[in-house]
């Protein structure tokens, strides 16, 4: 079994020191409970620093010129509290991928190709590009075995997703993930749960049931969507669950 494994055969990507050090500088270490070590009233106004992602799911308004895809208005869907296993595993993967698209609204190209949260390479439009890749990789090369290759990536540059120049836009990064999105919930329904991938994992020979790449694909989402948190945070002061 191969949990947290992302894109089969490549290397994880990590926020983890970067987000260690972004919760010191908020004075959330060194103290027994993990609490903030500021006084109330400075973390009073921190917070109203900060500007809420709008629960109503509008976009936010951003200064510079907005691309016209990241206008768009993300509807999230609560997944169902009781339903059957399929639907709820469905219900969660689908939640996770609206998130993500809504942390993304409202910013121009620019903003979605900061790597806000030095050093680390991360960006929005680079998660969107690497969660491409992760659909693709396991909805199409691992569940059906089609020899689908990679997008961004390559053997020479196998980060490629998050090295962006100008001329990455997001029109066309949101718009191949939503096109592997697409074509991962086709192969998915063709699947009952407990069926076992048509093709393998590339290192290890391991095959998969669908089960199992749909639990894989909701830690892989909630994941990065944490990174979108703290990226988004960085871009301009946007928070929300």
């Amino acid at each position: 079994m191969l949990s947290g494994v992302a894109v089969p055969g490549r290397r994880r990507i990590s926020l983890a020191d970067t987000a260690l050090a972004l919760l010191a500088e908020r004075g959330m270490r060194g103290s027994p409970t993990g609490r903030s070590t500021r006084r109330p009233g400075r973390r009073a106004r921190a917070r109203a620093r900060r500007t809420a992602l709008p629960r109503t799911r509008k976009p936010l308004e951003a200064s510079g010129e907005v691309s016209q895809d990241a206008g768009m208005t993300t509807e999230r869907r609560e997944p169902a509290t009781n339903a059957d296993e399929r639907t709820m595993l469905e219900g969660w993967l689908e939640y996770h991928r609206q998130t993500l698209a809504w942390k993304c609204e409202g910013l121009t190209d620019a903003q979605l190709r900061t790597a806000s949260v030095e050093p680390s390479e991360l960006s929005l439009m680079g998660l969107v590009r690497h969660m491409a890749e992760v659909e693709r990789s396991w909805f199409r090369r691992v569940l059906v075995n089609d020899d689908a290759g990679p997008i961004y990536y390559s053997d020479a540059d196998p980060e490629g997703e998050f090295h962006l120049t100008e001329a990455d836009t997001w029109e066309e990064a949101y718009g191949t993930w939503q096109a592997e999105i697409e074509a991962a919930r086709r192969n998915a329904a063709r699947f009952a749960l407990d069926d076992i991938s048509e093709g393998k994992h590339r290192r290890s020979g391991e095959r998969f049931n669908l089960r199992w790449i749909h639990t894989h694909m909701i830690e892989e989402y909630a994941r990065h969507n944490g990174h979108a948190d703290l990226l988004r945070e960085r871009i301009d002061g946007a928070t929300g669950d």
